[in-house]
């Protein structure tokens, strides 16, 4: 073999075991790139969830919480049907006859009960690990009629004692009281209680996880 094939195949073997270190070098370079990246991305994640742990604290998560202001935890539909009766009275005591007019009403609705936030307050414990919540107790925040379905069904009017507006107001009236006295009775008062807890300490462990232990105490509204 002369010595110009010799070199040619030298130079060619030379130039292959050049190549594959430069192709080697580059995956190294892309691995260390990506791997670079990767850490990156894992500490800037770990560093905004120190950031969010270490900036959020039980002050900052309460006047977010009672910046809503009113807090709705029960919600209940009623319907109410009954009759009103009624007749010309003579000194409060001598009912006229023929004078008795009546109507059967149907009146629907729905009461919601809550809390209001503004006068709520929190302590924290010694050791800072049990947050107490302090609360008034639950209102009916609202008590909303269905016109659409409330109105009268039947009525039995008297030329000598018409139904008068009035009187249907006074019905209505009257249902509503009966409607807030029966929830009170059913347990209403109680189950907003209940849900108020939940969602404040759901609030409260979404916000610092559950290293905290969230207690409520509830009292009358002040006089």
């Amino acid at each position: 073999m002369d010595a110009g094939k010799t070199k040619a195949i030298m130079n060619k073997k030379l130039g292959f075991f050049l190549t594959k270190p430069k192709i080697l070098i580059y995956g190294i370079v892309i691995g260390l790139i990506a791997g670079i990246v990767g850490i990156s991305s894992l500490f800037h994640a770990g560093e905004q969830r120190y950031r969010q742990a270490n900036t959020l604290s039980p002050s900052i998560v309460f006047s977010r919480i009672v910046s809503s202001n009113e807090l709705v935890s029960a919600t209940q539909q009623y319907s109410v049907v009954d009759k009103s009766v009624d007749d010309n009275v003579l000194l409060g005591i001598i009912h006229i006859p023929f004078t008795e007019n009546s109507f059967w009403y149907r009146y629907c609705g729905t009461i919601k009960v809550g809390v209001d936030l503004k006068k709520a307050s929190y302590d924290t414990s010694a050791d800072g690990r049990t947050i107490t919540i302090s609360l008034e107790q639950p209102y009916i925040i609202s008590n909303t009629p269905d016109m659409d379905k409330s109105g009268v069904l039947e009525e039995h009017n008297n030329i000598f004692n018409p139904i008068h507006v009035e009187d249907v107001d006074a019905f209505q009236r009257k249902c509503i009281e009966d409607t807030e006295k029966e929830i009170a009775e059913g347990g209403i008062y109680d189950e907003a209680k209940a849900n108020t807890e939940e969602n404040i300490r759901q609030m409260f462990n979404s916000a610092l996880g559950d290293s905290y232990t969230i207690e409520f105490d509830w009292h009358d509204a002040a006089e």
